[in-house]
């Protein structure tokens, strides 16, 4: 009979604490966990997402909990059937909490912050306010129902300041946060944005800058890094909006671009970045096979490699059927038209060397596309060899191997082993596997 227990919480306890680490011990393979949280005396209710079975869950009681809770823990097996734990009563008992975060207390501040608000209870309203240590006036920098807020203090904010969120709950009441000291150093600061480090702009790009004065003009200076040639476009005043710049066939070549900027009759340059103009045809992504054609394409290859390795061949085919799309979305060199074989979206050297495609980055808090190789192979077969490879040999997927045979263990603990940075890649593998009955492939004779 299966059996679901809730761990981490005991019939009747208390609830004092901020946080609450919890989880599930069951008698069986699960598929997913979710944690199902209701109030009796409210009728609130919550239910997480699909979770590792073997994982924990942090519950964050908020004053709006205070009361009786119930809690249990619902399984579903590999075949999407649910199996339901008890309910674990409990009482809640939580203070207000209110706090700043995003700056530190004595932080020198010369840049811009993201100012943030951790609280326990419902507000309508959020005030970050800033406090001159000296005079004592005090400035709400932003005002809004609830979020962050990206603060850039110029020179205006210069010394010695206090912090704090003010925040109103659903009653109307008022609460602050406890205040942070801070230095402001107030430099003048203009960050470019529009065009990162390494990047290959092809088509039209926004430029524009982020700064903590008001400025009185700004132009942007392109630099040709081979012939030392200088292109300036001047936009006057217009910065907050941007502007559009497009390449032409003449740009091509690589770069450099600064803004230059004035303020308060002073002259003021960002940082240079470098980058390539490319204006000629790019290629993109292109499918392996017909897609209806995919799913028996790639369960071929993967009872191939199960036969000789024991590694599940239905999580092979849905890992496959995820990172191309069904086979629809397979690299190429943006450049050339070298089509990849790569099927699992590896990046390096293969047997056929590597293509370039595209991955991407952050500056100056805007992303941006820049170049990275893939590896590239001769035949599809050498593309499913290296992943096997990859998983097979590599220290970190060591737990992996012991649970590779089995489809769903598998797709957990590839997600524990870091595989992918997305946090639903298992449950995403799983669905794959279960919808389309890929779990057949993994029957063997004895």
């Amino acid at each position: 009979n299966p059996q679901i227990e809730l761990k981490g919480l005991e019939e009747n306890e208390l609830i004092t604490a901020e946080r609450v680490p919890i989880s599930a011990e069951m008698n069986f393979s699960a598929a997913y966990v979710r944690y199902e949280i209701i109030n009796p005396d409210t009728d609130a209710y919550y239910i997480s997402n699909e979770l590792d079975p073997l994982g924990d869950f942090t519950m964050i009681p908020v004053m709006e909990d205070n009361g009786n809770m119930s809690v249990k823990v619902i399984a579903y097996d590999t075949n999407g059937v649910a199996y339901e734990g008890d309910y674990v009563h409990v009482k809640v008992e939580v203070d207000r909490k209110l706090r700043l975060g995003g700056v530190a207390e004595g932080e020198k501040i010369d840049g811009f912050v993201s100012l943030w608000t951790s609280r326990n209870f419902n507000v309508s309203e959020t005030e970050y306010v800033v406090v001159d240590s000296k005079t004592g006036e005090e400035i709400v920098l932003f005002k809004s129902g609830y979020g962050s807020y990206n603060w850039f203090p110029g020179p205006d904010m210069k010394g010695n300041k206090q912090l704090y969120v003010r925040v109103k709950d659903t009653a109307g009441n008022t609460y602050t946060s406890d205040k942070i000291n801070v230095y402001v150093s107030g430099t003048e600061k203009v960050l470019f944005q529009g065009i990162g480090p390494g990047q290959v702009v092809s088509d039209t790009v926004n430029l524009k800058v982020k700064s903590n004065v008001t400025l009185e003009s700004i132009k942007y200076v392109f630099t040709n890094l081979k012939t030392g040639q200088t292109k300036v476009i001047n936009e006057g005043i217009d910065y907050p909006s941007g502007y559009e710049f497009t390449p032409s066939e003449e740009d091509a070549g690589s770069w450099s671009i600064m803004a230059e900027v004035i303020y308060d009759g002073k002259i003021i340059e960002t940082e240079k970045v470098e980058f390539t103009i490319y204006t000629e045809k790019l290629y993109s992504s292109l499918p392996i096979i017909e897609k209806e054609e995919f799913k028996s394409f790639a369960s071929e290859l993967a009872v191939d490699t199960m036969e000789s390795n024991g590694m599940s061949a239905a999580l092979q085919t849905a890992q496959s059927i995820l990172e191309t799309g069904w086979g629809q979305s397979v690299p190429v060199d943006k450049y050339d038209g070298q089509f990849s074989n790569n099927l699992f979206g590896i990046k390096g050297t293969g047997s056929a060397g590597s293509v370039t495609s595209n991955t991407w980055e952050e500056y100056n808090g805007v992303a941006f596309r820049v170049d990275a190789e893939f590896r590239a192979y001769d035949n599809v077969s050498e593309s499913w060899a290296d992943h096997n490879d990859l998983l097979l040999t590599k220290t970190r997927y060591e737990p992996f191997r012991e649970v590779m045979f089995d489809s769903t263990l598998g797709a957990w603990e590839l997600k524990r082993c870091g595989y992918a940075t997305d946090s639903s890649y298992s449950v995403k593998l799983i669905k794959i596997i279960n919808s389309y009955n890929l779990k057949i492939l993994d029957e063997i004779s004895i």
